[in-house]
């Protein structure tokens, strides 16, 4: 037992082994081929392929010797992804099976692009999601900064003098800033992005031209007129058709995928095994 033990720690042992395995190995794989010769055919379109792969890479087209070189490479692959199928090297690898998933998805999904709407199908598609292309309101405004805890009484006077002469020097009471003094037509998303959320609905019902305030915003208080104003709208669908077709064939995708999946997951039987682990 004791030489037994020695005898399989020894590393020449363990060479020997690992060498018998590989011979097993290149032995199954003389058989098959011997048995059953594989033909590999490069086809034209496929060294114009390799031709092309090339240029986009080097900005030139291959020389004679190497584009001899991408075709040994491409057999040598081509040799190697049989016989990985031919081991079985495919199965249970989550890569290779997400990788397959993706193709088969991306085969139903092209199927989907070349698809066109019938007479009214867009026109139905759009009145259905019409709110995914309702264009925002927008609000252009002018603002004065007050700093964070201004006089309240200074307030309501500064204000009363704006109102009376809109063109009045605000320099007294403005306090310096980095904030933009003004802001174009812009809607809820970028406004609330400069003074904070909440900003644009604070201006929303303010009358153009007047002076209103105090506004609170995420740095404190303002002064703020409102220059010019665009309500909420949704645009004809001439406007937006490329953005609705661009969605529709993308709904239809998703449409194509779940209807090919249940056809095909229909050929199946699943068993699932119970098991505490579950």
């Amino acid at each position: 037992m004791a030489l037994l033990r020695r005898l399989l720690k020894e590393p020449l042992l363990h060479f020997l082994a690992l060498g018998g395995l590989i011979f097993l190995v290149f032995a199954a794989l003389d058989n098959r081929q011997e048995a059953d010769a594989e033909l590999i055919v490069v086809t034209r379109e496929r060294i114009d392929q390799l031709a092309v792969a090339y240029q986009s890479v080097w900005k030139r087209m291959p020389t004679t010797e190497e584009l001899d070189t991408l075709i040994e490479a491409y057999i040598q692959e081509e040799v190697y992804y049989r016989e990985a199928l031919a081991l079985g090297l495919d199965r249970n690898d989550t890569v290779v099976r997400r990788r397959l998933k993706q193709k088969l998805e991306f085969i139903s999904d092209t199927g989907a692009d070349l698809l066109e709407p019938a007479k009214g199908e867009l026109e139905a598609y759009f009145a259905a999601n019409e709110a995914a292309y309702r264009r925002p309101p927008q609000l252009a405004f002018e603002q004065i900064y007050l700093g964070e805890n201004p006089d309240p009484n200074g307030v309501a006077r500064s204000l009363r003098a704006l109102q009376s002469d809109p063109q009045a020097d605000s320099t007294p009471f403005a306090k310096r800033t980095l904030l933009p003094a003004r802001h174009a037509l812009a809607p809820p998303s970028a406004i609330n992005g400069v003074f904070g959320q909440g900003f644009f609905a604070r201006l929303r019902d303010f009358a153009p031209g007047v002076w209103s305030g105090p506004v609170a915003s995420g740095y404190g208080l303002h002064f703020v007129r409102v220059l010019d104003r665009r309500l909420a709208q949704t645009p004809a669908l001439t406007d937006v058709r490329e953005a609705v077709l661009r969605h529709w064939k993308a709904a239809k995708a998703t449409e194509i995928r779940k209807l090919t999946y249940d056809r095909l997951r229909a050929r199946y039987v699943v068993e699932i095994e119970n098991s505490e682990a579950r």
